[in-house]
């Protein structure tokens, strides 16, 4: 039989929505589960004014028969008196002592308490467990009203509960469920249903959308009829999901503002459009901003009141943001570089101004490291002004922080720096997120770097280190941004030397709270675990991956060359024959460390031709690994393998003679010193 709930509210805030349908949906699910009811599929149904379960779920109870086991009879009684351990099996059961059963088995007699409730009508629980959603759901900011003890996001004004055409009645705090519900706020009515199928008629009826994928899905075919053939419409997935959840009914309704206002950067029209007033901005199929923008009314139709009213306010908004455009344009960023020394980044590192500082010193050694001299006066200037625009009007007083970079790009193309620095200004925030673009520019690259490292190492330098969840400076980020850039702009760089750079002006400031070594130790840690993700969102095969970065991760682009020629390598039928010498001979020279090899207790010429072979192994694929030519060291080490089977074929390494054992043992270790120079080659599966 189907049961439906709706609880009926003020409209709540729009992202509020799907987690209290998810928190209903999962609390239904338990409380139906620890009644032995069975049920189907629970779906959920969503707008500003009402949440709403509707499942098939069965009219009787299970039958509850089962026999929990406690410890054996021996530990629960001493003397004919219950231990602790008894006593505590018979609280965690919820009984009396006289409930215990003793229960023969094949290990011996055991304490059981046996629980049996007879089948049940569904009906009879239905209302304590619908009154416990109500009660138990939570939200991130509740409310009390009128002269009610309950807190909920908004007051509620209505239950509809039925179980098939019954009402399952309960009451909260005077307000009783019904069969009654309400439509849409001003285009519906009260109605009243018999069964949980005319609910869904009349709920349509009176013009309410409950499917939350359906009103979403309205609202982006409603704008495209509104569109001429040269418009488009940014559609933000966020915007989108907020609106949707703002609207029982949704309308598009096309607005329009001044051209004067297009003078303003779009991209500040755009944010003012979208994060201040939830509109849609409407562009030409160029990209061009047109002063147009889409509204959704929560509605059936058009509304000359409700468009004069949102350009209105839409007017006043982007009247302010011109303004302070235009007053931001009177000011030099070397000035707002030095409002930054009263702009606290964090208590203990001090000003942005001061952190800005600690960037240039960064930035001049991978200036110098990269051979960028012919730059350097672009790149300084880039890290110098980067952080300029936090203190405009824009971004400070409105906070658009969305425009971070951005606008201060803008202002210094205006204010006369060049390209690369306004370039770089604004790809030094980049990648923003995973997936988000990489600076093009070595000014944004090398800034980028700079700034990331320096918070970085800084929050580790005080003693914030990401924990859990927990990330408030966003250091995984950060640390994932480094190696993204470093992948995407080929640089070749010791994070072991960057960081110490970092330290050196850290030091230098005199903010360094943790030990230097441990502070080291853990940030190239911390960065060993985001360059595995990073290559593991690539595709490369996670043991592959591990062997290498395991192995030396102090440079990026040199793990991802090695990586890449294993995975090539891999596919070799020869490769696995390798593998198998390697891990032979790994699995004999197992922990230990001594490769100190006595010629003198070789018993035969395989030894000594091994480990002749194995010295002049040495030289070579040492001034491989130099070179970086990794497939030759491959092919070099492969090349042992015919003189390793041979040596197993005529040598017992586990001598009888101690003396000859070990050294055996240590010319394996030699070996597998060789062979893991490059890549922990015997991890590989």
């Amino acid at each position: 039989m189907k049961l439906l709930f709706e609880i009926g509210m003020e409209e709540i805030p729009a992202r509020f929505l799907k987690q209290a349908l998810v928190d209903l949906k999962n609390n239904l699910e338990k409380k139906l589960t620890e009644n032995r009811i069975s049920f189907e599929e629970i779906k959920t149904f969503g707008t500003p004014r009402r949440l709403i379960l509707c499942s098939e779920i069965s009219e009787i109870q299970a039958e509850l028969n089962e026999l929990n086991m406690g410890p054996s009879k021996e530990i629960a009684f001493k003397d004919g008196v219950l231990t602790k351990a008894g006593l505590g099996f018979v609280k965690a059961q919820g009984v009396d002592e006289k409930n215990i059963e003793i229960v023969k088995t094949e290990k011996g007699e055991y304490i059981a308490v046996r629980k049996y409730s007879e089948a049940g009508q569904t009906k009879k629980v239905l209302p304590e467990i619908l009154k416990s959603l109500v009660l138990e759901l939570t939200f991130p900011k509740s409310m009390k009203w009128a002269d009610k003890t309950l807190r909920f996001a908004r007051p509620i004004e209505w239950f509809l509960a039925l179980f098939g055409k019954e009402i399952v009645e309960f009451e909260v705090e005077g307000l009783k469920s019904s069969n009654t519900s309400k439509g849409h706020r001003f285009f519906g009515k009260d109605f009243m249903v018999t069964d949980v199928e005319e609910y869904f008629e009349k709920i349509r009826e009176n013009n309410v959308i409950i499917d939350i994928d359906e009103r979403k899905k309205l609202v982006e075919e409603l704008i495209g009829k509104f569109l001429s053939e040269d418009e488009q419409v940014i559609i933000d997935k966020d915007l989108l999901d907020e609106v949707t959840n703002l609207v029982e009914y949704p309308y598009p309704i096309i607005g329009t503002f001044s051209e004067e206002f297009l003078e303003v950067p779009q991209e500040v029209l755009i944010i003012s459009m979208q994060v201040h007033q939830r509109y849609f901005p409407i562009l030409n199929k160029q990209g061009k901003l047109l002063p147009k923008f889409v509204v959704i009314r929560n509605g059936i139709d058009y509304s000359e009141n409700v468009k004069k009213g949102n350009e209105k306010v839409l007017s006043a908004r982007l009247s302010d943001a011109r303004f302070f455009y235009h007053e931001d344009l009177k000011i030099p960023l070397d000035n707002n570089v030095e409002k930054l020394k009263t702009v606290v980044f964090q208590k203990d590192l001090g000003t942005i101004y001061a952190k800005m500082k600690r960037s240039e010193k960064i930035a001049a050694y991978l200036v110098d490291k990269l051979g960028y001299k012919s730059k350097k006066e672009d790149i300084l200037r880039t890290v110098r002004l980067a952080k300029a625009d936090l203190v405009s009007n824009m971004i400070g007083e409105k906070e658009f922080t969305k425009l971070q970079g951005f606008m201060g790009a803008d202002y210094a193309l205006k204010l006369g720096e060049n390209d690369n620095v306004s370039l770089g200004i604004k790809e030094h925030y980049y990648p923003r997120f995973q997936g988000d673009l990489l600076p093009s520019g070595i000014e944004g690259i090398i800034a980028g770097i700079s700034d990331r490292i320096d918070t970085l190492v800084g929050c580790f330098g005080v003693g914030l280190i990401p924990t859990g969840s927990k990330d408030p400076f966003a250091l995984r980020r950060a640390a994932l941004g480094i190696v993204n850039i470093i992948i995407a702009s080929n640089i070749s760089v010791s994070l072991k030397e960057l960081v110490n750079v970092s330290l050196d002006a850290l030091e230098a400031d005199g903010v360094l709270k943790v030990e230097r070594v441990k502070t080291e130790t853990d940030v190239l840690e911390f960065f060993k675990q985001r360059i595995i993700n990073v290559l593991s969102d690539m595709k490369y095969p996670k043991d592959i991956i591990l062997s290498v970065v395991d192995r030396d991760a102090d440079d990026i682009i040199n793990c991802l060359e090695k990586v890449k020629v294993i995975v090539e390598y891999s596919r070799k039928d020869d490769f696995k024959k390798l593998l198998q010498t390697i891990k032979r001979v790994g699995n004999i020279s197992k922990d230990n460390k001594d490769d100190e090899v006595n010629e003198k207790l070789f018993q035969n010429e395989y030894e000594k031709s091994l480990w002749k072979k194995s010295n002049e192994l040495t030289k070579v694929v040492d001034k491989l690994l130099i070179q970086k030519d990794y497939t030759e060291y491959l092919d070099t080490v492969l090349g042992m393998a015919n003189d390793i089977d041979k040596y197993f074929e005529n040598t017992i390494v586990m001598d009888e003679n101690k003396e000859v054992k070990y050294n055996r043992i240590n010319q394996m270790t030699y070996l597998t010193k060789i062979f893991t120079k490059m890549a922990y080659l015997n991890n590989l599966d």
